[in-house]
């Protein structure tokens, strides 16, 4: 069933990584995938669904047809090759299987896991075969945090979060958009040239005290007063918009505000007509999903407010210069 190569990989996908992405089996083309009997039951169970997430299924059932269709039960179970992706205009040539194993077969009592949970089975599935191809690596991928930890607790040896689709491969790589210096940061400053920049502040400080700086990096200190943006820098001085921990806190668009002072340069960011990308990291829960989708939520409708109106002003004028007309005539 399994290619016997030590190099050779072989990821079991849980059923949240093909509803993040239908075709994800594609992305391991070297090595083999495992697609168990209950992921394909859940993905049955999710397609009926009036809801976004239907589609996702859907489609990677499609997709999983695609490349099964033609195959037997018992090519299914030994494995069918992978299709080869088209990159560039040059083909990818693909060495790994796609592989549906029956996880209802396999004994509850492999991972200690009961077997009334879908979870638990699939878990199952990859204790199973860790202990079946000892000398490869059997690899989970899930999305979801509690299930990597469970089948860690089971003795799964290798269990991972699918991040293939991120643009960015290590995410640490890019900058956090914001430094803090220790201290007082006027207190290091000494002289500086200052002007008004309409109703703004602008510094231009020496490049000495912050080298490593990009242009809309926020400066904060350990005041919780002073805050700035860089809004340009040279070989010896940086340019700083003066804008202050409370004007931050005190950011506001549609009745979005900031708890704290990362939320506050963030929404500054996102308002600034001058910016025209702004990428927002961090750990779950610290609001740049809420943020943003409330951007966009507010985008959509002012949107559709805005065609609503010309609609109705292009019906108005229409009506009154019929009514002109009728006049003339009436006349």
């Amino acid at each position: 069933m399994v290619k016997q190569d030590k190099d050779h990989k072989v990821y079991v996908l849980d059923t949240n990584v093909l509803l993040h992405e239908p075709l994800a089996y594609l992305s391991f083309q070297e090595h083999d995938v495992v697609i168990p009997m209950t992921v394909l039951e859940e993905l049955d169970h999710i397609k009926d669904r009036k809801s976004d997430v239907s589609r996702d299924a859907r489609v990677a059932i499609r997709g999983l047809d695609d490349v099964l269709r033609d195959a037997t039960p018992e090519q299914m179970l030994e494995g069918v090759a992978l299709p080869t992706l088209r990159i560039e205009s040059h083909r990818t040539p693909s060495s790994g299987k796609l592989i549906i194993v029956n996880d209802h077969l396999f004994q509850d009592s492999i991972s200690g896991l009961p077997g009334n949970e879908n979870d638990h089975r699939i878990i199952n599935c990859a204790v199973h075969l860790q202990t079946q191809y000892s000398d490869k690596k059997v690899v989970l991928v899930t999305k979801d945090i509690n299930m990597r930890l469970k089948a860690k607790g089971a003795g799964l040896k290798y269990v991972e979060d699918y991040r293939t689709d991120q643009l960015i491969d290590d995410i640490a790589l890019l900058t956090s958009g914001f430094k803090k210096v220790e201290g007082d940061f006027w207190q290091n400053v000494g002289e500086c040239q200052t002007q008004q920049d309409g109703r703004y502040t602008v510094h231009d400080v020496p490049k000495s005290l912050v080298p490593d700086v990009f242009c809309n990096e926020y400066l904060i200190d350990d005041t919780n007063h002073f805050a700035a943006r860089v809004v340009g820098y040279d070989s010896e001085h940086i340019r700083l918009k003066d804008l202050g921990v409370e004007r931050l806190m005190h950011r506001q668009a549609w009745g979005v505000k900031p708890k704290n002072i990362n939320q506050g340069m963030a929404l500054d960011a996102l308002l600034d007509t001058d910016i025209e990308l702004v990428i927002l990291t961090g750990p779950a829960g610290c609001g740049k999903t809420g943020i943003t989708a409330s951007f966009f939520s507010i985008f959509v409708q002012t949107y559709l407010q805005t065609l609503f109106l010309l609609k109705k002003l292009s019906i108005y004028s229409r009506l009154r210069s019929n009514l002109s007309n009728m006049s003339l005539r009436v006349t």
